[in-house]
This record gives C-alpha cells, sequence and structure tokens, in this order.
C-alpha cells in the first residue's frame, strides 16, 4: 500500500512559499471603526466645541511675552504665509490655530489631507439636504 499523502514537513515548506492574496494595508477597515475622513464628517454634523484646550506653562509665558513685545504679531504672519493663508486677527488663538496647522502639515500632511476631505463629505452631504 502506497501513502499518497504528503508529509508535514513537506506541508509546511510549501505553506511557506505560497501567497496569499495581496491586500493594501490602507484598504484595510475594523468593523465598526470609521475611517479618519468619516469620524472628521461626523464631527461637523455634530454638535462640537469648536474650543482646544492645551496646558503648558512654558507655552504660556512664550506667549505672553511675544504679546508683550508686540512679536505675536509677526509668529501669526509667518504662520499664515506657511500656509499661504489670509490670517484673521492678531490674537493668541489665532497664532495657535495657524501654528496646529503648520505643525501637522509638518509632521502629518495626511491628517490634514483627511481633514479636508472630511470637511468636503460633510458639506456634501449637507447639499442634499433641505
Amino acid at each position: 500500500m502506497t501513502d499518497d499523502t504528503p508529509d508535514a514537513e513537506e506541508l509546511l515548506q510549501q505553506s511557506k512559499t505560497q501567497k496569499r492574496h495581496e491586500t493594501d494595508p490602507a484598504d484595510i477597515t475594523v468593523a465598526d471603526e470609521p475611517t479618519l475622513v468619516d469620524a472628521v464628517a461626523d464631527a461637523y454634523a455634530s454638535d462640537i466645541s469648536e474650543n482646544l484646550t492645551i496646558r503648558d506653562g512654558n507655552l504660556a509665558a512664550l506667549f505672553a511675552g511675544l504679546e508683550e513685545t508686540g512679536e505675536l504679531e509677526a509668529v501669526i504672519e509667518a504662520a499664515a504665509d506657511e500656509l499661504d493663508r489670509d490670517r484673521d486677527g492678531t490674537s493668541k488663538a489665532e497664532a495657535l490655530r495657524l501654528l496646529v496647522r503648520v505643525a501637522l502639515g509638518e509632521v502629518a500632511p495626511e491628517t490634514l489631507e483627511a481633514g479636508a476631505k472630511g470637511y468636503q463629505q460633510f458639506r456634501e452631504s449637507q447639499d442634499y439636504e433641505f
């Protein structure tokens, strides 16, 4: 009687050389976990606070110094120029708003792109409502 069944070692070696179908990791979504674009669009549609709060004594002192010396406006102007945007004022809030965008653009540009796409998705969903 002949044994036509491959042995375990042979099967193991074959499995190491076989490839499963190719899947782009960006296309993988976890069930019930929205994409960043979807989460941003949902946030626009909900009643979110427009305020962000940071606690940092060193930054607070720096911004107080910038205001006192009149240098805050130059920081705002530089950040607005970097983003190729018009500025909306000369307050600490304006400086922080622009500087956070500059920083995100430097360290995580895809995050800003997702934010823009989320906003666009939100706006498109509003166009269909009366």
